[in-house]
């Protein structure tokens, strides 16, 4: 009897522990379920703060976009519009988003710069941020000037999905630069004129000999005629060079009709050894009288560069004029201008204009380029100017150096063009 009493009494204990065991399995499962279930409500909770916080962000940002003056746009890699604020809708013309957006942006730019356009946008989407102008024709048919600030926009992964835009109008800025270019143009034109004034006695010189040439021939060989006694044949080789003559001296007023005549910047694929070549040709008799001499280190295979080469003479014509002058003012007694073409990169030609005479003076050598600067008594001091802004406009430099020694040197710099233009090369004309 005792014995199943224990028995009965170790099952009541053995089974109290198993439902207590359970209990407590069963609170501690509760509260775990309960512990993830306030978790998971602490994570929807965080993510629609996020969400909210979001949604905010994209509020704010859309009104500063939305408020924002100059045009802000969103551009897939095939050009479609994807967004565009007020600004943008203003600039290009449109009245409604659809008018623009899910269309291809080529539809507002000039055709001729379309490829441009392309070859800008295929940076972007390559990784780059760049800056580049364009013509634009509008949607009501207005032509401006635009420029564009374009990077790419990354996804998280870091792929790139659209070009981030921000456009201006340019126009009235391109007019100023048209304006300042013509007036560039008036005033160089002003200068060559002054400079075939002062080169007149030159230039009369340079028509006499072969119109005194021509003269010589003609009454010889009408003397001969008259005399009776001479045949056809023998009167070729006169008239030969009384052809010559006229050709030359035809040359000559032609060269000096290009040099002044009124007209707009021409930029030309131009060979600088030919251009340096013809300022020597037209200096020569002016650097004869002051017992000067013209010195050509001309390196060849130069590549061609986009110039006018009119003006590009103008340059060179008015640096070896400064050397002869300076050379004469102070008496030199060794007189000569050295001219020399090199090329010091891929991209860039280097003309030099060196002499022998006394130098610049270290505390002027940086005003000389100043507008109505000079050191001769008779002097306006626009040349080295004028010659300074004419190679600013083609992209290049021009400095000055003085050698210890005695001697100044100019040297200037112009963009090269490759030996192959490549898909612009309709679009331009050649010098020579």
């Amino acid at each position: 009897m005792a014995v199943g009493n224990e028995s009965l009494l170790l099952a009541a204990v053995v089974l109290g522990w198993v439902l207590t065991s359970t209990l407590i399995g069963a609170l501690v499962m509760a509260l775990r379920l309960r512990e993830a279930r306030q978790r998971e409500r602490d994570k929807d909770e965080a993510h629609a703060v996020v969400l909210e916080r979001l949604r905010d962000n994209e509020c704010r940002l859309r009104a500063i976009i939305e408020s924002e003056p100059e045009c802000v746009k969103l551009q897939a890699a095939d050009g479609t519009v994807l967004e565009i604020n007020p600004a943008g809708l203003a600039l290009v013309g449109a009245e409604r988003d659809e008018d623009i957006v899910g269309k291809k942006i080529y539809t507002v730019v000039a055709p001729e710069y379309r490829d441009h356009y392309r070859e800008n946008m295929r940076r972007v989407f390559a990784g780059e941020a760049v800056v580049y102008e364009f013509k634009s024709i509008t949607l009501k048919g207005h032509t401006t000037w635009m420029e564009t600030h374009a990077v790419p926009l990354r996804d998280a992964r870091g792929a790139i999905y659209a070009l981030l835009g921000i456009t201006r109008d340019i126009t009235e800025r391109k007019w100023g630069e048209e304006q300042a270019r013509r007036h560039q143009t008036e005033l160089a034109r002003v200068a060559r004129l002054s400079t075939m004034g002062e080169m007149a006695t030159g230039i009369a010189h340079e028509l006499n000999q072969p119109l005194a040439a021509i003269a010589n021939f003609a009454r010889g060989s009408l003397r001969r005629l008259r005399g009776g006694n001479v045949a056809p044949a023998d009167l070729l080789q006169p008239l030969e060079e009384i052809c010559a003559q006229a050709e030359r001296a035809g040359e000559v007023m032609r060269h000096v009709r290009d040099f002044v005549r009124k007209r707009d910047t021409r930029m030309t694929a131009v060979d600088i050894n030919r251009v340096v070549q013809s300022a020597a040709r037209l200096t020569e008799l002016e650097c004869r009288q002051h017992h000067a001499k013209i010195m050509l280190d001309l390196v060849s295979g130069q590549p061609r560069v986009w110039a006018d080469s009119i003006m590009i003479e103008q340059v060179i014509c008015n640096l070896i004029r400064n050397s002869v002058e300076a050379m004469a003012e102070a008496r030199s007694p060794v007189r000569l201008v050295a001219l020399s073409t090199s090329r010091p990169d891929d991209d860039t030609v280097e003309i030099v204009v060196g002499d022998t005479g006394p130098g610049i003076d270290g505390a002027l050598i940086d005003r000389v380029f100043d507008q109505f600067f000079t050191t001769k008594p008779e002097g306006v001091g626009m040349g080295l100017s004028i010659s300074r802004s004419i190679v600013e406009s083609h992209g290049g430099g021009l400095r000055a150096e003085s050698a210890a020694g005695g001697g100044a040197t100019f040297r200037f710099t112009l963009r090269a063009i490759g030996r192959t233009l490549l898909t612009n090369e309709r679009r331009y004309s050649f010098h020579h």
